[in-house]
């Protein structure tokens, strides 16, 4: 049998979520005067590709060329949309912000290691990919604050267990004795 490479896919990939877009501060102005401007060249504008495992990408917008990380938040934030002010819909749960950079992120050590080649658990999402803060001020390192870590469960001795209920069979029989 032969061996196909596999090549990542070329084709671009269509968002369906909403997420939160942190910016630096001038494309954060430039972009938020456009919006409320009522911009409507802002598709030709603004440009978010991400790699195959929508984590890490690009944003392009006017002269800016941002990278792109994205993580997950610690918590989920309802998104809501008003025609009238008086009237909410909720739109969606936010769970994800894109934080943009101008310089791209360098990969660790701990990543290009080629030994760590253990099988990953695909529900369990990577420890980098968690954001320590939630999206305002007072929750700033909530995950430690708010969130205690999993305690892991103490193992018993097997034998230690079978002295313990042989000792307490026998106190029983002699009670019943």
């Amino acid at each position: 049998m032969e061996k196909k490479k596999v090549e990542p896919r070329k084709e671009e990939v269509e968002l369906e979520t909403q997420l939160i877009m942190r910016m630096p501060v001038e494309p954060a102005r430039v972009l938020r005067e456009a919006i409320q401007g009522g911009a409507n060249n802002l598709k030709d504008r603004l440009t978010i590709r991400l790699d195959n495992d929508l984590r890490y990408g690009e944003v392009r917008f006017d002269h800016w060329l941002l990278h792109v990380k994205v993580v997950d938040l610690p918590t989920i934030v309802e998104s809501l949309k008003t025609i009238d002010n008086k009237n909410f819909y909720k739109t969606a749960d936010l769970c994800q912000i894109m934080i943009c950079k101008e310089e791209p992120d360098l990969p660790s050590a701990e990543e290009e290691s080629p030994n760590k080649n253990k099988k990953k658990d695909p529900n369990k999402v990577d420890k980098k990919y968690l954001w320590p803060h939630g999206i305002t001020p007072p929750c700033k390192n909530v995950r430690k604050r708010r969130f205690r870590k999993t305690l892991k469960k103490k193992y018993v001795e097997a034998p230690e267990i079978e002295k313990e209920v042989k000792r307490l069979l026998r106190v029983d029989n002699e009670a019943v004795n």
